[in-house]
């Protein structure tokens, strides 16, 4: 019977709740005690993950938005791509250039 009950919506909520309850307490319960089974929190809690889960089932929009999260967190930002630099700093050298755009005036 309760496999059936978490096979609903609301059942699913409910076990998500019960989940995101069950994290919380498990970190307050490492942050106290130093719970020698338990690791320390590195990103995002599992019930934060499942509730993004839940909110791409009912909202289309968000199944886009994770798929962004991801892919920019894949991709790295190198130093030579975008616009030229205006300034440079050489800390060995002690010196600074600065360079004026040619901008709108």
């Amino acid at each position: 019977m309760a496999t059936i009950a978490f096979l609903t919506v609301p059942g699913l909520v409910i076990g998500l709740f019960a989940l995101a309850v069950l994290d919380r307490v498990g970190l307050w319960a490492n942050a106290r005690f130093r719970l020698p089974w338990r690791r320390d929190e590195v990103g995002r809690p599992a019930s934060a993950v499942a509730l993004d889960q839940l909110d791409e089932l009912f909202y289309a929009t968000k199944r886009h938005e994770l798929d962004q999260r991801r892919t920019s967190l894949m991709l790295r930002d190198e130093e030579e791509d975008g616009a030229l630099p205006t300034s440079r700093v050489d800390l060995d050298g002690g010196t600074a250039v600065i360079r004026r755009t040619s901008g709108p005036a």
